[in-house]
C-alpha cells in the first residue's frame, strides 16, 4: 500500500513538471521572433567577420571586374572597384592587376570568383518537402536527371528557395558546372599565389544581388501578379533570370553578346574591332552601322527572349511585369531603347548599388554610370555575408 502512494506520489509531480516544462517551451516558441530580432540588433554592432571586407571578382571574357564589399553596423559600403582589361585575353595579368589594386595586405580578405557560360547550368526543380540534409542526399543520387552532364565530369550543388514553406512540395535551385572549368580556375590563382574562398555562378551571384537590394519598383502592386525579368547582357552570351517573390524562378544562358553587336558593326562599317566598340558607347560617325548591327542581333535576342517568357508564363501561369536589363550591354543607349520598344513589359533601370554607401575613394557618378557592369561582382561579394 505504501509503494502504491508513493508511486502516485512520484506520479502526480512528474505529470505537474512535465506541464510546467510544455508551458516553458511554448513561451519560448512565442518568443522565437524577439530572440531572433534581438540577435539581428546585436550583430549590427559586434566585430564584423571580415573587417577588411570581401572581394567579389566577375572574370569575364574580354574584362575583370572586381568590388571590396565591407558589411558595417550602418550597412553595407563599397571600399573598392576596379575594372581590367584582358589584353590579349591574358587572365592571369588582369587578375594580378586586380588584386594589386586592392593591395598587398588585402590578399587575406575572402575572394569570391564566378565561372560563366558553356558548361554551366542552372535550374528550378519542385521536389517533395525535406530537410537539408535528405536535400542532398536524394540529390547527389538523382543529379543525373536535371544535367546533360555525365555525373563524373561536374560538380553540383542545390539550395531549397524556400526553407519555411510548409507545402508538401518546395522549390529548389540546382547548379551545375563542369569539373574542368573550376580546376583551371584553381590553377591559375594558385600560380598567382592566391586562393578563391568560393567559386560559384555568375547567375547565382546576380540573384544574390536581386535579393539583398532589390529594385525599387519592386513595390509596385502590379508584380504581385506576376515575374520580373533580369536580362544580363554580357560580352558573349546574355543570361536571363526570371523571379518571383524574389526569388530565381527561371534561368537561361542565350549565346548572343555585345561581340556578336561588334562584329555585326565591323562587316558594316568596315572599321577595326576597337573602333567599333567605341561606337557602341558614345556618338560617332558610324551610328547608322551601329543601328543596323543592332537591328540584326537585336532581333535574334529579343526572339529568344520571347520564347523564353512564352513558356514561363505557360509553366507558371505567372507573366512578365518588369523587365530590368544589366550587364555590359545594359549601358549601350541603343540597346536598352531596342529592348524596351519589344515587348510591352515596362523596362528600368536597376543599380543595386544606390543602397550602397561609397568610400570616400568611389566616385558616385561612375557608380551611376557603371554600377550595372558591377552586377555579377556585387553579388559574388555578398556570398559572404548573411544578408537576404
Amino acid at each position: 500500500k505504501g509503494g502504491l502512494y508513493g508511486l502516485l506520489f512520484f506520479y502526480k509531480y512528474i505529470s505537474i513538471f512535465a506541464v510546467f516544462c510544455y508551458h516553458v517551451f511554448e513561451s519560448l516558441v512565442k518568443m522565437v521572433p524577439i530572440i531572433q530580432s534581438y540577435f539581428k540588433l546585436i550583430k549590427r554592432f559586434m566585430p564584423d567577420a571580415n573587417p577588411a571586407g570581401v572581394i567579389g571578382l566577375d572574370m569575364g571574357v574580354s574584362v575583370c571586374r572586381a568590388v571590396n564589399l565591407l558589411m558595417k553596423g550602418g550597412g553595407p559600403e563599397l571600399r573598392s572597384w576596379i575594372s581590367v582589361p584582358l589584353d590579349g585575353g591574358d587572365e592571369k595579368a588582369a587578375v594580378r592587376k586586380v588584386l594589386a589594386h586592392f593591395g598587398a595586405a588585402d590578399r587575406s580578405r575572402p575572394l569570391v570568383v564566378s565561372v560563366n557560360g558553356k558548361g554551366t547550368l542552372v535550374r528550378n526543380i519542385e521536389m517533395p518537402r525535406m530537410s537539408v540534409g535528405d536535400l542532398r542526399k536524394a540529390f547527389l543520387i538523382e543529379a543525373d536527371k536535371y544535367f546533360p552532364f555525365p555525373k563524373e565530369t561536374v560538380y553540383t550543388d542545390c539550395h531549397i528557395l524556400d526553407p519555411k514553406g510548409t507545402d508538401k512540395k518546395m522549390s529548389v535551385l540546382i547548379a551545375a558546372v563542369k569539373k574542368d572549368l573550376v580546376d583551371s580556375r584553381l590553377a591559375l590563382f594558385k600560380d598567382i599565389g592566391a586562393e578563391p574562398s568560393v567559386i560559384t555562378l555568375s547567375g547565382v551571384a546576380i540573384a544574390n544581388a536581386f535579393a539583398a537590394f532589390p529594385p525599387a519598383m519592386l513595390s509596385q502592386n502590379s508584380v504581385a501578379k506576376g515575374a520580373v525579368a533580369v536580362v544580363d547582357i554580357g560580352e558573349v552570351s546574355t543570361n536571363l533570370m526570371i523571379f518571383t517573390d524574389r526569388h530565381l524562378r527561371f534561368s537561361r544562358d542565350i549565346l548572343i553578346g555585345v561581340s556578336d553587336i561588334v562584329k555585326r558593326v565591323v562587316n558594316v562599317a568596315g572599321c577595326s574591332p576597337s573602333e567599333a566598340r567605341s561606337a557602341l558607347y558614345s556618338a560617332t560617325s558610324r551610328q547608322e552601322a551601329v543601328q543596323k548591327a543592332l537591328e540584326a542581333v537585336m532581333g535574334n535576342l529579343v526572339a529568344e527572349l520571347r520564347l523564353s517568357f512564352d513558356y514561363f508564363t505557360t509553366e507558371r501561369g505567372a507573366p512578365i511585369v518588369q523587365l530590368y536589363p544589366t550587364g555590359e550591354g545594359s549601358v549601350i543607349s541603343v540597346v536598352e531603347s531596342a529592348l524596351a520598344a519589344s515587348f510591352d513589359t515596362p523596362s528600368f533601370i536597376w543599380n543595386p548599388f544606390e543602397k550602397i554607401a561609397l568610400h570616400g575613394d568611389v566616385a558616385k557618378e561612375q557608380v551611376e554610370k557603371e554600377g550595372r557592369c558591377f552586377v555579377v561582382a556585387l553579388g559574388l561579394a555578398l556570398s559572404e555575408y548573411d544578408t537576404v
